[in-house]
Order: structure tokens, then C-alpha cells, then sequence
């Protein structure tokens, strides 16, 4: 049996693959051969992650009306025929209106529920894409946005006496030589961003909030990103699996280098210190084959993980009930003001039990993680974020001035414009 010692670092070095996937592999949350989800508190959990909260009468009803809707986009367009012929769900899936059961039941590979499963996961996946076209960018209130993503965030860094700053969550815990925030990108940045591509449109850009990580090794990279989705403070099928960025190691590798490492760590063919060293001190080459971004160097190395938060904004309505309520705690109950103030909160009230007190919708923000050395390199050189605006800037310039550019060259060579 391993120690305790053993086991823990084990522990710390295990990973779940098929989620790091989606993480920074760039596979969908959709496409997932399976998650783990142990019980129904996890998944309630899970789901307050994601952005929703069953416990809440208004978010229970919009998750019962994305289940219905699920359904009936599987019969009417995926399996019509088959549908009718009998292949359909157990009567129990069909018929579940907790997403938290649903997630415990696609988590279960017992043998014997292998239907249940697979009905599970087929619901969740729809589910999944109907919430994001339900929330997608209608975030109203940047501040309110800000603020929630930033104060998940927060609660996984501390500082220690010496002044050291960590992100930690429960026993593990990664040392960084840099945070920095960035929580609003400028107007001139936005129209360059727009600009440069012509299949951006306002609502792609993604940065307007942004985090850089830089630890002091690479392998510590690693232990960030799995920290930050243990913790539920991103949610990985929230991240978007097109926008994710890998150009600081090669996963595959990693994965199996790490894996050689563990098996001679549990067989004692290395000691707890051989094991850690090893661990802590691997770095790994990433394949430089990605042009998605032509104006990156690829001597830019890092993980960026575009993310989406579920951001709860009150109505206007909502805004206007509360403050009506606060007005009439200072009004006495006789004051006929006062008993027609009452009358309109409960007008509000009913009102809101329609529509809910709070618009919900999906804001997006990056993180990018790197280490020390590579984010020195990244500083300098051809990866330099000033080389990066002035490549951005180029193209920018050649798309809206290039007629204006080219009649300028004509009038300082006329030869050459007209020909001779």
C-alpha cells in the first residue's frame, strides 16, 4: 500500500485528461467521452459553476424549460423516425426535471444503466448548447461582470509573509512569480482588434477582461489550470474550445512523460524527492504547427484559455421595485403614499415572477498562463506584444487605407503610376 506522502503527491499529479482537453486542447465539452461527477452535491456544484442555481426558483424553471426544449429538438430533428419506431429515452430520464440527477446518472458507468447514461449525456449536450444560445453576450453591466469574475478568482490567491504570492485551493497550492489583471481594454484597442480581421465583429471580442498567470516552472502551468477548474472557478464547458491556446508545451508528451514518472514513483523505482523533482522540473517543447493567429510569433509561448461566466445583472424593473421598497420604510402606514407604493411593488413582484428579478448572460473573459522563462521571452523579441499591435496595425492600416496609401505612392513616383 502507498503511504500517505505517496499517495498525495500522486494525487497532485493526476489529471483528468479528458477534461485538460477541453481545457487547453481545444476539444469540445460536447464531445467528451465521460466526466466525473461523484453524487448529487458535486453536481449541484457543477452546475452553480456553470452559472446557474437550482436551488433558485427562477433558474429551476429556465432549466426545466431547456430540458423540454432538449427533448424536443432530439425527436423532432435529430431521430424522428426512430423516435416513433420506440427508440427513445428510459422513462425515468425523460421525465427528470433535476439537471443535477442528470449529471449524476451521464456519470454512472455501471453497466446495467449503460441506457441511462447515454440518454443522460445526450440530453446534457443539447442542454449545453441551447443555454449558451439562450445567454450569449447580452451582458448589460461590464462593472457588474467584472467585479463576479474577478472576486472568483481572488478567493484562490494568498500571500505569505515573505510576500509570495500563491494560488491555492484546499492542499494544492502553486507558487507565482506574476499576476497581473487586466480589466478593460481600450477603445483604440477594440476598433485595431475589429479591424484586422474581417470576420470580427463586436461580439468576438473576448478580452475585454483578461488574466495573466506566469509561475516560476512549466510544469506548474499545469497544476494552475487543473486548480482552477477543481475549484469550480472556471467551468470547463463554459470554456470555448476555438479560442483555446497551446503553445507553451505538448500535452501528449507531458501526459506521458508524467505517466512514467508516477508508475516508477508507486513501484518505488524513485523516491518522493526523485518523483517531485522530476515532476516540478519537466518542461516540454510544444508543437508549433498552429496559424490560427497570424499575428503571434510563434516564439510566443503560453496556455490561453478563453473562458464564459454566467453574469446575473438586475432588470431595470427589479432596480425600480427595490428602491420603491426602500421608500416605503420611510413612509408611515397610514401615508396614502405609502399604500400606493405597495400596490405597485406587488405589481413589480408579480411581474418578476414571470420574467425573474435578473437578466442572466454569458460574459467572456481570458486567461493566459505561462511560466517565468517563457514569459521573459515573451517580453522581448519577435513574441513581443508591441510586435504583436504593430503586425495588427499593419494589417489594419492596408485594409482601410489602401486605395488612400496607394494614390499617395502614385503622386510621389508619377513615373512609375503612369507607367514609363
Amino acid at each position: 500500500m502507498p503511504t500517505d506522502a505517496k499517495k498525495k503527491n500522486l494525487d497532485d499529479w493526476d489529471f483528468s485528461w479528458p477534461v485538460m482537453n477541453v481545457l487547453i486542447g481545444g476539444r469540445s465539452s460536447i464531445d467528451l467521452p465521460e466526466i466525473s461527477i461523484l453524487g448529487h452535491k458535486e453536481a449541484y456544484e457543477f452546475i452553480k459553476s456553470y452559472g446557474y442555481d437550482p436551488q433558485r426558483t427562477h433558474d429551476a424553471r429556465l432549466m426545466h424549460s431547456v430540458i423540454c426544449e432538449s427533448w424536443a429538438f432530439i425527436e423532432r430533428w435529430l431521430m424522428p423516425k426512430e423516435w416513433k419506431m420506440g427508440l427513445n429515452p428510459p422513462e425515468e430520464v425523460l421525465m427528470c426535471q433535476d439537471p443535477c440527477q442528470l449529471l449524476v446518472w451521464a456519470c454512472d458507468r455501471a453497466p446495467e444503466f449503460t441506457k441511462r447514461r447515454m440518454w443522460s449525456c445526450a440530453i446534457l449536450r443539447v442542454m449545453h448548447t441551447i443555454a449558451h444560445i439562450e445567454g450569449a453576450f447580452r451582458y448589460s453591466n461590464l462593472e457588474v461582470a467584472r467585479d463576479e469574475i474577478i472576486g472568483r478568482i481572488q478567493t484562490l490567491v494568498t500571500h505569505d509573509e515573505s510576500g509570495n504570492t500563491w494560488i491555492k485551493n484546499g492542499r494544492y497550492s502553486v507558487k507565482l512569480h506574476k499576476l497581473d489583471w487586466k480589466v478593460q481594454k481600450s477603445r483604440e484597442s477594440v476598433l485595431l482588434k475589429l479591424l484586422h480581421k474581417r470576420a470580427n465583429v463586436a461580439e468576438t471580442i473576448y478580452d475585454m477582461l483578461g488574466l495573466r498567470i506566469v509561475t516560476e516552472h512549466q510544469s506548474d502551468v499545469m497544476q494552475i489550470v487543473k486548480i482552477l477548474y477543481r475549484s469550480h472557478v472556471i467551468s470547463f464547458p463554459n470554456v470555448i474550445p476555438s479560442r483555446s491556446r497551446n503553445s507553451l508545451l505538448d500535452p501528449d508528451v507531458f501526459r506521458t512523460t508524467l505517466d512514467q514518472y508516477r508508475g516508477e514513483y508507486l513501484t518505488n523505482k524513485l523516491t518522493h524527492e526523485q518523483f517531485l523533482a522530476l515532476a516540478k522540473n519537466m518542461v516540454i517543447p510544444a508543437k508549433h504547427d498552429d496559424e490560427s493567429n497570424l499575428h503571434s510569433g510563434i516564439e510566443y509561448q503560453a496556455i490561453q484559455l478563453t473562458c464564459r461566466q454566467l453574469i446575473r445583472t438586475p432588470r431595470p424593473l427589479t432596480i425600480i421595485r427595490k428602491n420603491l421598497q426602500a421608500q416605503i420604510g420611510e413612509l408611515t402606514a397610514k401615508d396614502p403614499a405609502a399604500r400606493g407604493l405597495v400596490e405597485l411593488v406587488n405589481v413589480l413582484k408579480n411581474i418578476s415572477q414571470i420574467s425573474g428579478d435578473d437578466e442572466l448572460s454569458f460574459f467572456p473573459y481570458e486567461i493566459q498562463v505561462t511560466d517565468k522563462k517563457s514569459w521573459e521571452t515573451n517580453s522581448t523579441g519577435k513574441a513581443s506584444h508591441r510586435r504583436y499591435k504593430n503586425s495588427q496595425l499593419k494589417t489594419a492600416r492596408l485594409r482601410v487605407l489602401s486605395e488612400i496609401l496607394a494614390g499617395s505612392a502614385s503622386a510621389k513616383n508619377p513615373n512609375k503610376a503612369s507607367g514609363k
